[in-house]
């Protein structure tokens, strides 16, 4: 299986579990892998037979901007669960970055694996 990818997709969120998070907005920062099959989207030069990533990016932007999560958890594991119905992919990975939020650390984050690759 081939792998369709975008990376440092920077969103900002309201999340997190202190009131003066609930206020703001934060940077995340998102890292996706999608399994995809490119072979028949190769064949034909058909935009039709691709995984978007323009579409997957502006869904993940809209989601994001429009929840509002405590954990990073919640958030990570809906949106795994909505791009694949969405998009129909059989497995993705997504790594998520909060960045600045632990003084010590360039960023504190997860990343998880769904479906089956």
């Amino acid at each position: 299986m081939d792998k369709v990818f975008i990376e440092g997709l920077k969103v900002d969120a309201v999340i997190g579990v202190f009131d003066w998070e609930k206020q703001v907005r934060q940077p995340l920062v998102f890292d996706l892998e999608m399994a995809w099959d490119i072979r028949q989207a190769a064949a034909t030069d058909d935009l039709a037979f691709a995984l978007n990533y323009a579409a997957v990016t502006e869904y993940v932007e809209n989601f994001v901007r429009a929840q509002h999560f405590q954990l990073l958890e919640s958030l990570i594991e809906r949106l795994a669960d909505e791009l694949i119905k969405e998009f129909g992919m059989p497995w993705l990975s997504i790594r998520v970055e909060k960045p600045a939020v632990v003084p010590q650390a360039r960023a504190v984050g997860l990343k998880i694996e769904r479906g089956e690759y």
